[in-house]
């Protein structure tokens, strides 16, 4: 188990040294983050509740919940992103495409808070 972790960290650390990877991967992390504060934000508020029902009665009790669960699924979805086993320019694609969809829901969310939609 130890000798996979291993692995893993070092197969990461090999895709992190290219730049256009760090870029995608910050943006997808920082989306991930704004999704959470801006959930936090509109459930905090009381005037909106968890859409998702799944995880809605768990973030609607407690709306710091779902920073910590954004937090983890990104940490998750990024180490399992950077360690598939393709070629540098698809896992580019791959995870430019996670990073773009990621931006819709703090998105939506900032159009709800502001009243827009």
């Amino acid at each position: 188990m130890v000798v996979r972790a291993r692995e893993t960290a070092a197969q990461m650390r090999d895709v992190l040294a290219w730049r256009d990877v760090r870029l995608v991967v910050a943006l997808f992390c920082a989306a991930q983050l704004l999704d959470g504060v801006t959930t936090y934000v509109a459930l905090a508020s009381h005037h909106f509740q968890e859409a998702n029902p799944l995880l809605g009665g768990l973030l609607d009790s407690h709306p710091l919940a779902a920073l910590a669960v954004k937090v983890v699924l990104a940490a998750v979805v990024v180490t399992v992103l950077l360690t598939l086993r393709l070629r540098w320019r698809l896992r580019l694609v791959v995870i430019s495409l996670f990073a773009v969809v990621s931006l819709v829901a703090p998105l939506e969310n900032l159009l709800h808070l502001t009243g827009v939609v």
